[in-house]
């Protein structure tokens, strides 16, 4: 959920496994994780951008201030909390529901706290 808005839903599986939501990605990044292992192969994503008001939400869709993937597109439209397209007849963790114009694209964009750290690409 972001500012009242629900932004992604499925079973527990689904979330953690395939997360397609850029604030479900950016929420469970910042996870703690106690396996050394585990800690070292996982990119934690650094959002920026103006955090909105509850009281004064934006136009269209509510993370768009936050969002990598933003476009012109989110700030006309609400997302509808659907299955994306590309993963409909997916099998898998994939295909929940999910609240974004842009749901099932890889797009760069984001920043790590590696890029930030000078030690990734980007």
């Amino acid at each position: 959920m972001y500012l009242g808005r629900i932004v992604e839903t499925g079973r527990e599986s689904e979330i953690y496994d395939h997360p397609t939501h850029p604030y479900t990605q950016a929420l469970l990044s910042a996870v703690p994780v106690p396996d050394p292992e585990a800690r070292e192969h996982r990119e934690r994503i650094i959002l920026s951008g103006d955090v909105p008001s509850p009281t004064d939400v934006p136009s269209g869709c509510r993370f768009r201030t936050r969002c990598w993937k933003a476009r012109e597109r989110c700030a006309r439209e609400v997302p509808a909390l659907a299955v994306p397209e590309a993963f409909r007849a997916a099998p898998g963790p994939a295909a929940h529901p999910s609240a974004c114009h842009f749901a099932a694209d890889e797009q760069p964009g984001r920043r790590t706290e590696s890029q930030l750290n000078g030690n990734g690409p980007g």
